[in-house]
């Protein structure tokens, strides 16, 4: 489970990547259109808009794979290696709960805009489902995450070695 965890959540990160490159040629597409030929793409801003959405939501997992999320951790440096395993087990806990409550209900909503078929205003009639959806995706694969290391933590327990939260560089 793991291993399928982290390469699905390795995957949304370059799909991110790549969506992150087409959202940079495609505003360099319209921005020359609008100047050049006074022509721009239509709908370009709600493309952006909605492409942002997914640009956002996909690679959480990922940055919780990489434990490159900004964290707080001024008392839990000061605590030893049981109480920051405490303070860590209980932050996947609090995480699962709220990303639990977020993936079902941007499930519900993404669902409710497919069968509505839910559009964004404009000459092009762009489906809004599929950004919705993205977030659903998102935080749902981050919830795996967040539930294998909690597993991969109940499992080896508390190091003996006290662990900062400062990155490495």
């Amino acid at each position: 489970m793991f291993r399928v965890v982290d390469w699905f959540s390795k995957a949304f990160a370059y799909l991110a990547m790549a969506v992150l490159i087409f959202i940079m040629l495609f505003i360099t597409v319209s921005v020359c259109g609008r100047y050049f030929f006074n022509q721009p793409i239509p709908d370009d801003i709600v493309i952006m808009q909605a492409l942002l959405v997914v640009l956002v939501f996909l690679p959480f997992a990922f940055v919780q794979q990489e434990k490159a999320h900004l964290s707080v951790s001024i008392l839990t440096d000061r605590m030893g290696p049981k109480g920051q395993f405490f303070c860590d087990m209980l932050g996947l806990v609090v995480g699962m709960i709220f990303l639990g409550i977020v993936t079902v209900a941007s499930f519900g909503d993404a669902l409710a805009a497919f069968f509505d078929g839910a559009v964004f205003e404009g000459p092009l009639e762009i489906p809004e489902w599929p950004a919705r959806g993205s977030v659903c995706l998102g935080t749902g694969l981050l919830l795996l995450k967040l539930l294998a290391d909690f597993i991969k933590g109940l499992i080896e327990g508390p190091s003996d070695v006290q662990v900062s939260h400062m990155p490495d560089h």
